[in-house]
């Protein structure tokens, strides 16, 4: 047996007779650790956790581009249901017709009426006007060159008068309202009307 051998053996056998009684194991020093291993495989995902608190309102934002223009121009009409009957005091004003529309913007509106007005006969002379005004109890301004105007003698017999009038006035945004009125100068009773009142809107004028 060669000396190296019985060397080896020895120690071996010391070694165990060490760990036998001492209850320990020698180590070795650990050699350097191996290349990673590839990943595993990827575990269910986790419940959603709760809602965090909201955080403070951001700055506002720089104003967007205007958007188009509205439309520059629009009618509206009405026309009475049935006669009316206007008032028999002297220079009383009867309201025939009332027209309510929304205006889009500032801009002026051009009303026109057509109609007609059953004239009864009496010995008293006939005198009246039809007119388009702001207000229902407006009465007639001598300024209104496209008010109608009747004037019959006394003793005329009853007839059937047509009349056309039209004025422009202008308008605000939103709400507004023209009327169509009939002033009894000479007070006689018996009159009925009939009526249409259209009234066209434009937001500017022609140059």
């Amino acid at each position: 047996m060669a000396l190296g051998s019985t060397a080896t053996q020895l120690l071996l056998t010391l070694a165990t007779a060490s760990t036998l009684a001492t209850g320990y194991t020698l180590v070795a020093k650990p050699g350097p650790a191996g290349p990673a291993g590839p990943p595993g495989e990827a575990g269910p995902a986790g419940l959603p956790g709760t809602t965090g608190p909201a955080g403070p309102e951001g700055p506002q934002g720089p104003e967007g581009p205007r958007g188009p223009a509205g439309p520059s121009a629009a009618f509206k009409g009405a026309s009475t249901p049935d006669f009316v009957l206007p008032g028999s005091g002297a220079n009383e004003v009867t309201n025939l017709l009332a027209l309510r529309f929304r205006a889009p913007s500032a801009g002026a509106v051009h009303a026109s009426a057509t109609g007609y007005c059953n004239v009864p006969s009496a010995a008293t002379a006939t005198h009246y006007a039809v007119y388009v005004a702001a207000a229902p109890d407006a009465p007639h301004e001598a300024s209104l060159p496209t008010a109608a105007f009747v004037r019959f003698p006394e003793g005329a017999s009853m007839v059937q008068v047509p009349f056309a009038v039209g004025r422009t006035l202008a308008v605000k945004p939103g709400a507004n309202a023209l009327y169509l009125n009939f002033q009894n100068f000479s007070g006689l009773a018996g009159y009925s009307c009939e009526a249409e009142l259209v009234a066209f809107f434009s937001a500017t004028q022609l140059p």
